[in-house]
């Protein structure tokens, strides 16, 4: 296997900033479910091409490794969600790339892939459903003591999806 590609860019400023490469505006967190139930269709395209285990360039995942990032992604913020509105404010650390060469990427099954990117999805459209208005500025720490809140968090989880879908589609 080649090496996973290492990104070294903080990508929380697309939180306040949005997102040049992708397109992403800052969008109402309120409407991070119905934007979310919108992307297992798209995925599932993607991830049933022939090249999906293709990587189109040293240094850059393939659809199927973007798919699989997703994923795990959509399972972190989820659950960093959950723990905010069970009042738990510390989140582990997560490191994508190690991530990435332990749970074997490259190697996962693309039907797999679709399925939990689907269950996913919708497990975490439950847990914001228990999101009030008054939860969306409550926060929880990263390791770093850098405090995101429910609206930070859905803002970068939508746009990671997003913007990695933008990636795969051509």
């Amino acid at each position: 296997m080649t090496e996973t590609p290492r990104d070294s860019k903080d990508w929380t400023v697309v939180i306040e900033d949005g997102c040049d490469e992708c397109g992403y505006v800052p969008h109402d967190p309120a409407w991070t479910s119905e934007r979310l139930l919108a992307l297992p269709e798209r995925w599932e395209r993607v991830l049933r091409t022939d090249d999906v285990r293709e990587r189109p360039a040293d240094g850059v995942w393939s659809p199927l490794e973007y798919a699989c990032h997703s994923r795990d992604i959509v399972r972190l913020l989820r659950d960093r969600v959950a723990l905010i509105l069970n009042d738990q404010k510390t989140f582990d650390d997560f490191d994508g790339e190690r991530e990435a060469v332990e749970g074997r990427y490259a190697e996962a099954d693309p039907e797999i892939v679709v399925e939990e990117l689907a269950e996913l999805i919708e497990s975490t459209v439950a847990v914001y459903g228990r999101v009030g208005e008054t939860d969306w500025g409550r926060a929880g720490y990263r390791t770093d003591g850098r405090a995101l809140t429910i609206a930070d968090l859905s803002r970068y989880l939508l746009h990671d999806l997003e913007h990695h879908l933008a990636d795969v589609e051509g």
